[in-house]
């Protein structure tokens, strides 16, 4: 009989256990009106200001008020005021996400749906559902009878693991200015937009600024930039008049490689063109050339490019059908979530 008792009194004492904490679903909300004015809570070592988040717990007794725990990400700095039915806690606001835990429940990560502003105040409830399904509690039962019966020990069965579920990364879209310098020293301008999350898409632009050339279609015949030179040299009345066009459009992929460094790389057209309007000023002789300068088709690109917070640098190689190489340079300003 005494070992009945003592199998009752462990049966029982398993109950919190089963206790879980979990933040009610739509009860995160700003706190309209607060502003923070506690001189002693009111930035963290960094001086970043903290914002206010008012947890609101049920089926939660003082006592375990008291011993609940709160974690953020390295940049984050904690500190908590324990009141009656609440934990007030100061976090510095830009925390993308709260653990809660309890030496004798569960723990709960919570991630911020949108991002806080500083000295705002928020508010969210946190509940401890202690559920019990029937038939377990039966089969504890019958197992305890049988253990009895037996004089065996209860065998317990082992809870599986909780895995919590693995936060998606954040959807961030930037947009780059560039500059370029060719391998004539040539240089041009132009803007990549893109988005990704752990993988993207971009497409850049390039130009020079200059889109027409400097005579009449059918007109041009192609000749190299050594053999005009020489008929300038030969011919004083000549007179040349040039117009240089680069442009390009890439599209490609973007994704991650290591911490704040993504890889891009992308192709499409481009088109690098010398034009020559080479005319006589006595007889009115007019030619028009095209340099071997020229050549335009497939325009590939490979570059890296680092998020530093909200904003972007990149540094990319590109080409145009393999023969004019391009060099640049870009600085932008990401959108979305830093976390």
């Amino acid at each position: 009989m005494k070992k009945f008792y003592i199998l009752i009194f462990a049966f029982l004492m398993s109950f919190p256990a089963l206790a879980q904490l979990e933040v009610k679903s739509g009860s995160f909300q700003e706190v309209a009106g607060f502003v923070n004015i506690n001189l002693d809570k009111y930035a963290d070592d960094n001086d970043v200001p903290y914002a206010v988040l008012k947890v609101k717990t049920e089926n939660i007794n003082d006592k375990q008020r008291r011993e609940l725990l709160f974690e953020g990400d390295a940049a984050t700095f904690i500190e908590c005021e324990y009141k009656v039915g609440e934990v007030w806690v100061y976090l510095t606001y830009k925390a993308s996400y709260l653990k809660i835990s309890h030496p004798d429940l569960s723990s709960t990560e919570f991630w911020f749906p949108f991002d806080m502003e500083p000295k705002k105040g928020y508010e969210m409830t946190l509940v401890n559902n202690a559920k019990m399904v029937e038939d377990e509690l039966l089969e504890r039962m019958k197992k305890i009878e049988e253990a009895m019966q037996k004089q065996q020990p209860i065998k317990e069965p082992t809870p599986e693991p909780v895995i919590p579920a693995t936060p998606k990364a954040p959807l961030r879209t930037f947009v780059m200015l560039n500059l370029s310098n060719n391998t004539y020293n040539k240089a041009a301008f132009g803007v990549t937009v893109g988005t990704m999350r752990k993988a993207g898409v971009f497409v850049s632009f390039m130009t020079n600024g200059v889109f027409t050339n400097l005579g009449v279609e059918g007109q041009w015949e192609h000749m190299k930039s050594a053999r005009i030179q020489a008929i300038l040299d030969e011919n004083p009345s000549y007179r040349a008049e040039t117009s240089y066009v680069s442009m390009s459009v890439i599209g490609g992929l973007i994704f991650k490689v290591y911490g704040p460094i993504n890889m891009k790389i992308g192709g499409g057209y481009g088109a690098n063109s010398l034009w020559v309007k080479m005319f006589d000023i006595y007889d009115n002789r007019t030619d028009y050339w095209v340099s071997d300068y020229s050549t335009y088709g497939f325009g590939g690109l490979v570059g890296l490019q680092a998020h530093l917070g909200h904003f972007a640098i990149s540094i990319d190689g590109a080409t145009t059908n393999f023969s004019v190489f391009e060099g640049r340079i870009g600085l932008g300003y990401c959108f979305g979530k830093t976390k």
